[in-house]
Order: C-alpha cells, then structure tokens, then sequence
C-alpha cells in the first residue's frame, strides 16, 4: 500500500488565510453553496485559482446527472445545501457544499465520461449517467485486498474509459461541472453508480501544500469554524491500478 492509498489518521482541516497572488495564476469564476454557521443555505461566486485541485473539487457530475434524493431522482442541479441523497449501502447523507463551474462555448473545453447503463456490473448504473473528469467511483473486487487491503475502494472514472462503457466526451456547447461534499467521505447514488462525494484524501501528500490549503479554505466556506471533511474511510486505487481492473474486468 502506497502513501496515496493509506488513509490519514486526523480529520482534513484547510488552513484559512491568503494563498499567492490570483495575478500570478489562471483564476476562473466557482459558483458556491454552503450551509452557513446559522445552519442555512448560502450561495456565492468566488473567483479563484484555476487549479488541478480546486478543479477536482468541482469536476464530478455534469448537468444532469442524477442522484436519488428523499423524494425521488433529483438532477444535480437542482440540488440545494442540506438536502439528503442516497448512499451505498442504504441511508442517506446531508450535503452540505455544492460547488459548479461553467464552461462557455469555444473556450477551454472540460472532458465528460459518459457511462453507459450497468457498465459496472451490478454496481450500476441503472441507465446511462455523464460524470466529470475527476469523479471517483466505488469498485467492488477482490484485488482491492491485495491493492488496498480492504474489499472496496474508489478509482477515477477515467480510468475505465474504453470507448463503449465507458466514453470519453468534450461537448462543442456551454457546460457546466459540479461537485458536492458531505461532512465525510460518502458514496452517493447517482443513477445507482456509488461516486464518491469529494474529500481532499484524493490529493496526494505533495499536492497539499500551504497554498493549495489556503485556497481549498476560500473553497469551502463551511470549514471557516475549523471543521474538517473528517478523515475519509475508503482508500483510493491509482489510475494504474484501476486500468489493471478494467483490464481483467470488474
């Protein structure tokens, strides 16, 4: 088991404060959601750091994609702080930060995998779902002990792309990617597929710096009163080791 894959101890607390100059590096605009210290849902817009990590943090669902909420299936979109969806394994969780950012026509263009229904086996989905380049879904398989020591763990998405199951996408028009956090590290159901909810374990050790932990604090407003995601209970495969699965097969 690798450093990425061993899972740290202590809960994942940003650090509030200024990171380096937004003059320096490519910024872009985050529409964010949070559930305030009152307990309410807060929106705002942030211009930050166009980062790999802040992007990660945005780039798991396109518009669209469906999770299964209290009442019924509910498009991302339409998703508010402090609804609950489903998990793996039944039950459900708060989400307590939505966080989106658009994509104009002819511009920088985000990639977008496009699963196909029960490309996954058992695991789903139950019909076709678009996820972003950064989501992390559940795999189920008996390598995950030798790999994790555990048998489940989360493996980037883009791993499994095959053309056909699996299908890499950059869509000509405006889009737009989202990304929810819960308080931990959840499996949430969308169309079935458990993907995981962000949490910042998917960074390695290097990429934690004091820059990037400022600028994931300016992110996630709800961990302004010291609250962290709480340390993430699955371990991670490498994209190497997740193209080794889906390579024999999942």
């Amino acid at each position: 088991m690798t450093a990425y894959q061993r899972l740290p101890s202590a809960d994942f607390s940003p650090i509030p404060g200024s990171s380096a100059s937004d003059d320096e590096r490519a910024c872009a605009h985050y529409d964010l959601a949070w559930i305030g210290p009152n307990g309410r849902a807060t929106w705002d817009s942030r211009r930050l750091p166009a980062t790999p990590q802040i992007d990660a943090a945005v780039s798991s669902f396109a518009r669209g994609a469906m999770l299964q909420g209290i009442r019924g299936p509910i498009a991302i979109e339409d998703l508010v702080p402090g609804d609950r969806v489903s998990v793996r394994g039944g039950g459900t969780a708060q989400i307590d930060w939505i966080g989106a950012r658009s994509y104009r026509a002819g511009g920088d263009r985000p990639t977008f995998f496009r699963v196909a229904a029960h490309a996954f086996g058992g695991s789903g989905p139950l019909q076709h779902v678009v996820l972003g380049a950064d989501a992390h879904v559940l795999i189920e398989h008996i390598r995950c002990h030798e790999l994790v020591g555990g048998p489940v763990a989360f493996a980037p998405v883009a791993a499994f792309e095959d053309g056909h199951a699996v299908t890499a996408i950059v869509p000509p028009g405006e889009v737009t990617t989202y990304g929810i956090a819960c308080a931990g590290q959840e499996a949430v159901l969308a169309a079935g597929l458990p993907v995981e909810s962000y949490h910042p374990a998917r960074a390695t050790a290097q990429s934690l710096t004091r820059t990037v932990l400022s600028d994931m604090a300016r992110l996630f407003p709800q961990t302004a009163g010291g609250m962290g995601f709480g340390a993430p209970r699955i371990p991670y495969l490498t994209f190497a080791e997740a193209q080794g699965l889906a390579v024999s097969g999942i």
